[in-house]
């Protein structure tokens, strides 16, 4: 495969859905969402044939050494006690376990404070999330505390060089990242996200998940046809307060 036409894109993106993406993947509004790559979907480009994407990174546009502000906090209560720390949402949640999650305590029943934190989600249900807490807590504690919850991306392929409908978004995968100071750049590629691909040429090198992966050769990315382009959009009704800039690495050929 002869990539001879290089593209790096890089596009800010704000526009949220619409609504949760625990409703529906699909947009509100055909403007619900933010187009950052376009595989010549006019059909004006006769030179083109498709576009390898072998990266997606986002890049907050702000730099922070504690969480990232792209949404408001979400208020909810917790109860704390020894090394664990139950968080409760009344109106859901979407962390998943194994996320990190900033809390911002707010309040406390009895002692002290706890300290602000990042925690390691262990367990979840439908409103609730725990995880452990930095500091041995001689509890029971409760009270209330805003948490920074993960934000969710979903990302389309549109066949048509003209959105009219919001039926003409067809939903590839979703990105959930971290509202973490450590997930300010974020790959799609070394986070698992893009889907593998067959790629016409044997390679060598460890799988995907080993030692050495971010070095192995790339297995993940997405191949696009002339006349396709990818679109983005942020799960919920309100638009990120300060978003991410997504860059794409591709090539036409």
């Amino acid at each position: 495969m002869l990539i001879d036409r290089p593209a790096t894109t890089s596009t800010l993106v704000t526009v949220a859905s619409g609504q949760a993406f625990s409703t529906s993947l699909i947009p509100t509004a055909v403007g619900n969402s933010t187009k950052i790559l376009d595989v010549d979907s006019a059909l004006t480009d006769t030179s083109v044939s498709g576009a390898y994407i072998d990266e997606i990174w986002l890049q907050y546009t702000k730099r922070s050494n504690l969480y990232t502000d792209a949404q408001s906090a979400t208020t909810g209560t917790y109860s704390a006690n020894s090394t664990t720390v139950t968080v409760t949402i009344s109106a859901g949640h979407n962390v998943q376990v194994g996320q990190k999650v900033y809390l911002d305590y707010t309040s406390y029943s009895s002692g002290t404070l706890p300290a602000d934190e990042i925690i390691t989600v262990t367990s979840v249900t439908g409103t609730t999330f725990t995880g452990t807490t930095a500091a041995s807590i001689a509890g029971p504690i409760t009270g209330n505390v805003s948490a920074y919850l993960p934000i969710d991306f979903c990302f389309y392929l549109v066949s048509t060089s003209t959105v009219t409908n919001t039926n003409q978004f067809f939903p590839l995968f979703i990105a959930s990242v971290p509202a973490t100071y450590d997930n300010q750049y974020y790959s799609l590629t070394q986070n698992n996200v893009l889907p593998l691909i067959n790629h016409p040429v044997v390679q060598a090198g460890s799988n995907f998940t080993s030692a050495n992966s971010t070095t192995a050769p790339k297995m993940r990315g997405l191949m696009l046809q002339r006349g396709q382009a990818l679109y983005v959009s942020v799960s919920g009704a309100t638009s990120l307060s300060n978003g991410f800039y997504f860059g794409v690495q591709a090539g036409y050929y």
